[in-house]
C-alpha cells in the first residue's frame, strides 16, 4: 500500500525527470551559442555591432561559478573583455582578395548587474553584453566575405552568427544565419544600391534584372551552380561551386591556411576529377557515358564572367570558386537523356540546376532529401543535324575545255628517223635506192604505229568556247556553297567537319579553309574557345574576275562576296556574342559534275567586333 507522502515523492521525482529531460532536450536543439550581428556598410568604413548573451562568458571563456553559486562580478567583467578580442578575432570580414580586414574594438557594453546582488549560477542566460567593431577601408568594397569560427570544445551544436547586414543608402537588410567555417559574400552595388521597403514591385524587378545581367545570373556566391547542355554532338554539365564548399568533399593540400595557391591548384584538379568521375552518371540514349574534362578553373570574386581566361593566382578558400566544365560526346543526336547528382553533405543539401535542351530551357532541382536525383529529358522525334549536299551541275565540262591536239610520239619519232636517213644520205652521197627504201620503211612503220602512245596538248590554234554562267545562277550557286561552307562547322569532331567541307572545298584549299575558319571563329577573350556559327549573312556579292593556276581547265567562274559571322560561346548560363565581317574573293570550279570552291582569297582584313555578353532568361 502506497502512503500519500511515497506519492507526493515519486509525483515529484516524476517531474523532476521530465524537467531535466525538456531541458536535455533543449540543450541538444540549440547552438552552444547565437551572436547577432548588426552590420552597416558604408562606402570607407564597415560598423559590426554584437549582441551575445552573457553565458558565452561561460561557454567561451571559461568563467566558473564559486563555491557560493555566485559568479564573482569582476571575473566577469574581465571575462568580457577577453571576450570582445574572442569575437573580433573569430568573427573574419575578408575582403575580395581573401585577406582578413583588420577590427577595432571601438565599445564594449558590459553585463547590467542587478542593483546590490550578485548573478547566481545558470542566470547568465538572462543577461546581454554588445561589442562594437569597426572596420575601415580606402576605397568602397564591392565585395565582403564574412565568416565565423565561434567554436566550444566538446560542443554538441555549433555557434551561429546571425547576420542582419545594410548598405549605406538603403533600409533594407540582408539576413542570414551562419555556422562556423561556412563563409557567405555580399556584394555591393554603389551605384545602385539595394532599394528601400517602399519600392514597387516594378522598382524590383527592374534591380534584380539589372543585378542579374551585372553577375551575369551568378547571383550568389555560396551556392552551387548547375548547367547542362545538350547539343546535337555532345550533353556538357558545368558545375560552378565554392571552394569552401569543395573543401567539405576533399582534402585539399595548402601550405597557408587561408589560400590555395597555383601549384595546390594543379594537384587539385585530379582530386576533383577524381570526385565527379564516380558517380553523377550521365546516360545517353540508354549508354552510360564517362565525362571528359574540358576545364578545371579557379576563380576569385573579381571575376563573374567564368567563361573568361581567368589569371592564374593563389585564391581565397572563403570566397573563391571553383568551375568544372565536363563534356559526354553523342553518337550523333541525342534524343534520350539522363543526369544524376550525388554529391550531396551538410554544406551541399540542394543544387538548383538549368537545363538548355537545344533552344528548350528547363530548371530542376537535386536535393538530398528525395531518394532518385536523376533528370531525365527525352525528345524521341529530336531530328538530326541536317545533310550538307554539294551543288551538282548537268553542264558539259568537257565541252567548254580548249580542243586538244593528238600527237603520236612513236610515230612522229619513227617518221623524223627516215627523214634523217634521206639526209644523211644527201649530205654523204650514198646510195638513192636504199635511202629511199629505208626511209619508206620507216613511214610505213610510223603509219601503222600512228594510233599509240599518243599525247595531247592544248590545239594552239584553236579557241576555246567562253563559259558565261549568268549572274542569278552564280549567285544561287554561291551562296549555297558559302553556306554549306560554315554549317560544316556545326559539327564537333575534326573528321567530321572535314568531310562535310569536302562537299564544297576541294583541292589543297580545304585543310587552309578548316584552319582559316576555326582561327576566326576561336574568341581569345574566352581562353582560345571555339564559339559556334549561329549566322551567316552576306551583304553584297557579284561575280568577279578571278585569276586560276589553270584558267583553261573547264567551266570556272569568280565571285566577290562581303558577309557578317555571328558566332557564339555560351557557358554558365550566359552567351557571348561577336560579329565579325570579311570579304573575300572565290574561284569556283567544276569538278566532276559538282561545283567547288578551289580558291579563297581575303581582300580586306577581317573586322572583328565587340564581344557582346547576355544572360539567358529562364
Amino acid at each position: 500500500m502506497i502512503t500519500k507522502i511515497q506519492l507526493t515523492f515519486v509525483l515529484l521525482a516524476t517531474l523532476c525527470l521530465f524537467e531535466m529531460a525538456a531541458n536535455s532536450h533543449a540543450i541538444s536543439e540549440h547552438p552552444v551559442s547565437i551572436v547577432e550581428a548588426d552590420v552597416y556598410v558604408n562606402r570607407f568604413k564597415t560598423t559590426v555591432r554584437l549582441k551575445a548573451f552573457a553565458e558565452d562568458l561561460e561557454l567561451l571563456q571559461g568563467v566558473e561559478a564559486l563555491e557560493d553559486g555566485f559568479y564573482d562580478r569582476d571575473e566577469l567583467l574581465d571575462a568580457t573583455q577577453d571576450h570582445a578580442q574572442y569575437l573580433a578575432e573569430r568573427v573574419e570580414f575578408i575582403d575580395a582578395t581573401g585577406q582578413k580586414m583588420k577590427p577595432k574594438v571601438t565599445e564594449i557594453v558590459d553585463i547590467e548587474f542587478p542593483e546590490d546582488s550578485e548573478i547566481r549560477s545558470g542566470h547568465l542566460m538572462n543577461y546581454q553584453i554588445g561589442f562594437t567593431l569597426e572596420f575601415v577601408y580606402e576605397e568602397p568594397p564591392e565585395f565582403i566575405t564574412i565568416n565565423q569560427r565561434m567554436v566550444a570544445e566538446g560542443a554538441l551544436l555549433p555557434s551561429e552568427l546571425k547576420i542582419l547586414l545594410k548598405q549605406a543608402g538603403s533600409d533594407t537588410p540582408y539576413t542570414h544565419m551562419m555556422k562556423p567555417d561556412q563563409p557567405e559574400t555580399f556584394r555591393f552595388d554603389w551605384d545602385k544600391p539595394v532599394l528601400s521597403s517602399e519600392a514597387s514591385d516594378k522598382e524590383w524587378e527592374e534591380w534584380f534584372a539589372d543585378q542579374r545581367q551585372k553577375t551575369l545570373g551568378i547571383t550568389s556566391y555560396s551556392s552551387v551552380y548547375s548547367f547542362i547542355y545538350i547539343t546535337h554532338h555532345e550533353v556538357r554539365h558545368e558545375v560552378l561551386i565554392p571552394l569552401a564548399t569543395l573543401a567539405t568533399m576533399i582534402d585539399f593540400e595548402q601550405a597557408e591556411e587561408y589560400f590555395l595557391d597555383i601549384p595546390e591548384q594543379d594537384a587539385a584538379c585530379k582530386k576533383i576529377e577524381a570526385l565527379f568521375s564516380v558517380g553523377n552518371e550521365v546516360e545517353i540514349d540508354s549508354v552510360k557515358v564517362k565525362p571528359v574534362f574540358d576545364r578545371i578553373d579557379f576563380y576569385g570574386l573579381d571575376l563573374s564572367d567564368f567563361a573568361m581566361q581567368a589569371e592564374r593566382r593563389k585564391i581565397s578558400m572563403a570566397n573563391g570558386r571553383v568551375g568544372v566544365i565536363m563534356s559526354y560526346s553523342t553518337k550523333g543526336t541525342p534524343r534520350d537523356v539522363k543526369v544524376t547528382w550525388d554529391k550531396f553533405n551538410n554544406a551541399v543539401k540542394t543544387v538548383d540546376s538549368v537545363v538548355f535542351a537545344f533552344d528548350n530551357v528547363f530548371k530542376t532541382e537535386f536535393t538530398m532529401f528525395l531518394e532518385d536525383n536523376t533528370y531525365h529529358w527525352t525528345e524521341p522525334d529530336r531530328p538530326p543535324l541536317p545533310a550538307i549536299t554539294g551543288v551538282s551541275s548537268t553542264i558539259d565540262a568537257e565541252a567548254y575545255q580548249r580542243p586538244k591536239l593528238n600527237i603520236p610520239l612513236v610515230s612522229a619519232g619513227i617518221s623524223v628517223f627516215g627523214l634523217l636517213i634521206l639526209i644523211g644520205n644527201v649530205l654523204v652521197g650514198g646510195r638513192w635506192m636504199v635511202a629511199l627504201l629505208a626511209a619508206a620503211t620507216c613511214f610505213v612503220i610510223a603509219f601503222f604505229t600512228a594510233p599509240y602512245a599518243n599525247h595531247q596538248i592544248d590545239h594552239p590554234f584553236a579557241e576555246r568556247k567562253k563559259f558565261d554562267l549568268p549572274e542569278t545562277e552564280a549567285e544561287q550557286i554561291f551562296a549555297q556553297l558559302h553556306k554549306n561552307m560554315f554549317r560544316a562547322f556545326d559539327y564537333h569532331q575534326e573528321s567530321d567537319i572535314y568531310d562535310a567541307l569536302a562537299n564544297s572545298v576541294d583541292g589543297d584549299l580545304l585543310r587552309r579553309l578548316y584552319l582559316d575558319i576555326n582561327t576566326s571563329l576561336k574568341v581569345k577573350e574566352q581562353g582560345g574557345a571555339v564559339s559556334r556559327i549561329d549566322e551567316v549573312n552576306v551583304i553584297e556579292g557579284q561575280k568577279s574576275d578571278v585569276e586560276l593556276d589553270d584558267p583553261d581547265q573547264g567551266p570556272t567562274f569568280g565571285y566577290r562576296a562581303k558577309w557578317d559571322l555571328t558566332g557564339t560561346i555560351e557557358h554558365w548560363g550566359h552567351i557571348h556574342q561577336r560579329i565579325n565581317q570579311y570579304d573575300a574573293e572565290f574561284a569556283i570550279e567544276l569538278r566532276d559534275d559538282a561545283w567547288k570552291i578551289t580558291s579563297f582569297k581575303v581582300v580586306d582584313e577581317p573586322i572583328q567586333g565587340q564581344v557582346k555578353t547576355s544572360v539567358r532568361t529562364f
